[in-house]
């Protein structure tokens, strides 16, 4: 079946992983690409599920400490625990042995980003200088969080104090192209975070507009479940979702129909964004607003 064939059927690694993120990148059409731990393992809600589980009478004991030099070492001591529960429960597992495993028989390598300590971004490329450049913009982002949690800006949703580096259109812009995205879609996207607008619900709202009036959304334009478009039907994106595709159909013939599935549960999940990112939305301002506060 040869080294794609046995890739395609690994089943440690979710489908929409190995297209969007490791294919992409091994058949270079884009010159990067990245998922998240451990949401985006086949047990990844089990590992997470696991980690809280350890973690609830620490953080009871937090929510119920007023003193707040107590706090802060109890802040201290459990993001060190959960640092050290992720990397037994989710990076010295099965699932995540594989990805390195694939990773470096691909020929790709692998960056792993700290964003919260119990979220991971994985990022996946081929060139050196591009593993440089994330290196640098992931430095960038540490400074604009410092900077934002010093400041604590009044009216700021506490989802935004967690990811503060959305509102910076330089940031924003540099990791999109590193990540391939048509300049277009980054621009837009950029403008909107800085201006408050929920990017979410704008495409989600523009792919009901579309089918309100007897259209429908370019699925190829949804190359990668981690990207917005600037509009349903953008020339750009949709060239790089068809690339990969025909890539795909080359290399590893009728792989391609799994693929389009793919892509089809990207443009459903864009659809349902203002309900999903509602929900998760009240679930970390909830958590944020807790712990921001005394950090």
């Amino acid at each position: 079946m040869g080294l794609i064939g046995d890739f395609i059927n690994e089943s440690r690694i979710l489908p929409r992983v190995k297209f969007e993120d490791y294919l992409s990148v091994y058949l270079g059409v884009r010159p990067c690409s990245f998922f998240t731990l451990p949401a985006e393992l086949p047990d990844g809600s089990k590992f997470g599920r696991i980690i809280d589980e350890r973690c609830a009478e620490d953080l009871s004991l937090l929510m119920k400490t007023r003193d707040l030099y107590l706090r802060s070492q109890l802040i201290l001591r459990l993001r060190n625990k959960i640092k050290r529960l992720f990397k037994e429960i989710v990076l010295e597992s099965d699932v995540f042995k594989a990805h390195e495993s694939w990773a470096k028989t691909l020929g790709l390598k692998m960056i792993l980003e700290e964003v919260r300590p119990s979220i991971y971004e994985v990022y996946i490329y081929r060139e050196s200088k591009v593993g440089k450049e994330l290196k640098k913009l992931f430095s960038t982002r540490r400074e604009i969080r410092k900077a934002i949690l010093q400041v604590k800006p009044l009216g700021l949703p506490p989802s935004l104090l967690v990811y503060p580096e959305e509102l910076s259109a330089t940031y924003v812009s540099e990791l999109g192209r590193l990540l391939g995205y048509p300049d277009c879609c980054v621009k837009r996207y950029a403008e909107e975070r800085g201006s408050g607008v929920y990017v979410e619900e704008r495409a989600s709202r523009q792919i009901k507009e579309l089918r309100r009036v007897g259209d429908k959304p370019d699925v190829y334009v949804y190359f990668s479940s981690n990207f917005f478009p600037c509009t349903p039907r953008c020339q750009k994106a949709s060239e790089i979702g068809r690339k990969l595709y025909e890539e795909i159909a080359k290399l590893a013939p009728g792989a391609e129909q799994a693929y389009l599935k793919c892509l089809e549960e990207n443009v459903s999940m864009v659809e349902k964004y203002p309900k999903l990112i509602a929900e998760y939305r009240r679930m970390v301002d909830s958590k944020a607003r807790g712990l921001l506060s005394h950090m």
